[in-house]
């Protein structure tokens, strides 16, 4: 995927969080660790792809799953986790936050990936959806190739 095709983001764009669904939102380290900024949003779960998270999700019901920046996690098992997960929280009328540094690469491959096996959607539909929320998206090409695989 192309990344910054709409021209370069700011770096204020890469801490915005953008919604994907009414319930589901992409965003970054720096927007997860601004706790008035969550409430604002009103995020109340949060997913977190890297290896250590910020304490301000600490207080959120949170799950926690590691993922490589290079296309190298295994996107189906990651997935065991985080699709029972973000739709418990929108079943329950929460909001879910996924998110990695920048929220380009690793929160986006997530997402795409619960749109593919919770909702039954197309990897284009998935990933239209998500870049028109978040244009400067980038997924690595490894797991463009796992999407397409779901």
């Amino acid at each position: 995927m192309s990344p910054l095709a709409a021209g370069s983001p700011s770096p204020d764009d890469f801490d915005r969080i953008s919604e994907v669904l009414p319930y589901l939102c992409i965003g970054s380290y720096g927007a997860a660790e601004n706790a008035a900024y969550l409430t604002e949003q009103k995020i109340t779960h949060a997913v977190c792809v890297l290896e250590e998270y910020p304490g301000s999700v600490a207080s959120l019901p949170n799950l926690r799953i590691p993922m490589s920046d290079h296309g190298e996690s295994d996107l189906q098992q990651v997935l065991r986790d985080a699709v029972p997960f973000i739709r418990a929280a929108g079943e329950a009328g929460g909001r879910v936050l996924v998110f990695c540094i920048l929220g380009v690469n690793r929160s986006p491959t997530v997402v795409a990936g619960y749109l593919r096996t919770a909702l039954g959607w197309s990897t284009a539909d998935a990933l239209s959806r998500i870049t028109s929320r978040r244009p400067f998206v980038s997924i690595h090409e490894k797991y463009l190739a796992q999407l397409e695989e779901l």
